[in-house]
Formats: structure tokens, sequence, C-alpha cells
């Protein structure tokens, strides 16, 4: 519709647009958000304190998003084993830059669990429409006095009149030193989009599982069923040589689907989240740069994803709902 069609119909704020706002009570008090809404039935709630990750998510006035039982959380924590109590879930988390996965310590430094990218305020912040797209971006730094600069600067682009989110991220060093990057993208899924029945489509790949016990469920990947008491959490991967992977997510009973697509290139392993637990009842898809084992390991295992000196890499995904 053009605009001057959509004028003579209502104000546009009614029906698009973005919101920001503060949160004024609660453990998230005082973190700053952005609400988001489009005419394809889309709604979302960014974190600018939290590098404009994704707290809630609705599409056609269903919840798509888990939400922790933490529940949004300031920044105020200690780093060291802390992760558990105080991470929102949210439909998307990026962990990362330095580490992923377990915390662990080299040469004195440590890096907590997930990195610190998912607990870091994005500067110059910018809300525009351009082209029928609401585009928002921010810039997240992870700095070290004798060491490390690096910069993430993220790009998330939604259509005015549809449902897609696509995040593009550019992470920078600047400094002469090469620098490992650990990068893996949680997106999570809750109720009621997920739910017993729900239909799970990988790409053609190798699929494995991240323990013994995991490895030994790889028949149940595919299998939700309603949530269990006391059952535990598995992580699985999938290999695949599709040059751009989707992974399609089915709701029959609500006829609603969401597809993540991605780039292999940039993302070489896909993880999913697995979690059928009462009260934690979860699905991640986490396309990602490695295999969940923490820095340490996963140096040790020859891992060799870096940014050059002065240099850039670009990471990226995209969610589209149906």
């Amino acid at each position: 519709m053009k605009r001057e069609d959509l004028l003579r119909r209502c104000n546009p704020d009614a029906v698009y647009g973005t919101r920001r706002v503060t949160v004024a009570q609660g453990r998230g008090v005082g973190q700053k958000l952005i609400e988001l809404k489009t005419m394809g039935g889309l709604r979302a709630t960014f974190m600018e304190d939290k590098c404009l990750d994704i707290l809630d998510l609705e599409y056609k006035g269903v919840n798509m998003a888990f939400l922790s039982k933490n529940g949004l959380t300031a920044l105020d924590f200690p780093e060291t084993d802390s992760f558990l109590q105080y991470w929102q879930g949210g439909f998307l988390g990026t962990c990362g830059i330095r580490n992923s996965g377990p915390n662990c310590e080299i040469d004195g430094e440590f890096f907590p669990f997930h990195g610190r990218i998912g607990q870091t305020p994005v500067e110059q912040v910018n809300i525009c429409e351009k082209d029928g797209n609401i585009i928002i971006t921010g810039t997240a730094r992870e700095t070290k006095l004798f060491g490390y600069r690096l910069e993430m600067e993220r790009t998330i682009t939604v259509p005015i009149d549809g449902a897609k989110i696509t995040v593009n991220d550019q992470v920078r060093n600047l400094t002469c030193d090469p620098e490992f990057i650990f990068l893996l993208y949680h997106i999570n899924f809750g109720y009621p989009f997920l739910d017993e029945g729900l239909k799970y489509e990988l790409p053609p790949g190798k699929l494995s599982g991240r323990t013994p016990a995991a490895e030994a469920a790889l028949d149940t990947l595919p299998n939700f069923t309603a949530p269990q008491d006391g059952v535990d959490e598995y992580v699985f991967f999938c290999m695949t040589e599709e040059e751009e992977p989707k992974v399609r997510i089915t709701n029959p009973k609500l006829q609603i689907s969401a597809e993540v697509q991605y780039k292999r290139e940039q993302l070489p392993v896909l993880s999913t989240w697995k979690c059928m637990r009462s009260g934690d009842y979860a699905l991640g898809v986490e396309p990602c740069t490695h295999f969940i084992r923490g820095r340490a390991e996963e140096i040790k295992n020859g891992y060799d994803v870096k940014v050059p000196a002065f240099g850039s890499l670009d990471f990226g995904f995209s969610v589209n709902f149906k």
C-alpha cells in the first residue's frame, strides 16, 4: 500500500512503527527497549542494553519466544558462574564474541559462559524507514586495556508490511593483532508455538549429539512432546553441505511456521537445543561458528576463525514467519 493510501485510512503509527521505552520495575529496571510492530502481524522487542537482542516476539498474536524463569534482568551481575541465574532467554540471545560455551581461563584471563557480547549495551542507535523496511542499527564493543578492541555493528531489517527479521553483524578488529571470534545465535522458541506435535525440519546433513546422552537420543530429535517433569536437555549438531541452509519449524495446530536461514560459510555448525523439561520448555535453533566447547577447548582442537588485524568478518541470519 502506498503511504498516501495508508494516510487516508489511519495514522500509520496505529499499524506499524517503533517505540523506545525504559523498564520501570523488577530485575530489569532501567533497561532500554525498542518495541516494533509491522502490518504483517509481527511484534518484537529489542534490547538496547543487550546488543539489540530480541526479548519478546509475537506473530499474529501468538507468542513465539522462550522467556526463562529469570525474566528480563539488568546488567549489574557477577560474571562467574552466573549465566543460569540471570539469562533471560528471549527470542534471540547472542553468544560470543570471544567465547561461547563453558567458561574457561587462559593464561590468567577469565572467559565467562557464552561470552560478554549478549550483556553489552549498543551505542550509536539509529532507527529509520527505508525502501519499505524498518532498519535498526547499533554498535556493541568489547575492549581491554593492553589487549583487544572489537566492535560488532548490528543491522536489523524488518519489512513494514511483512513478518521477517534479518540480522546482519559486522565484527571489526581495531588492533594490529588477529583475534579469535566465537559466535552463536541462540534463537529460542517457546509456548504456545512450541508445543506437542511441533514439526521440525532440518537441512540434509550429518547429525550428532553434543554428549553421549544426546547421541543416544538422536532418534528423538524431531519428536516434540508436552512438557515432562525432570527430563534432561539435549544439544544436537547438524553438519550440512547446503550453502544457505534452512530450518523450518511448523505448528500444525496453529497453522504457523518459522523459517531460519543463514550462510554455511559464516556459520558452519547448526546446533539444536531441545529442552522438554517442565518450566524450562524450549527449542533453540543455533547457527554457530563452533561446537560450543568453550574457547580453550575449541582452540585446542584446531579452531581457526579469526578476524584479521584491522579487518572484519560478517555474520547473520534471517527468520521468516508464515
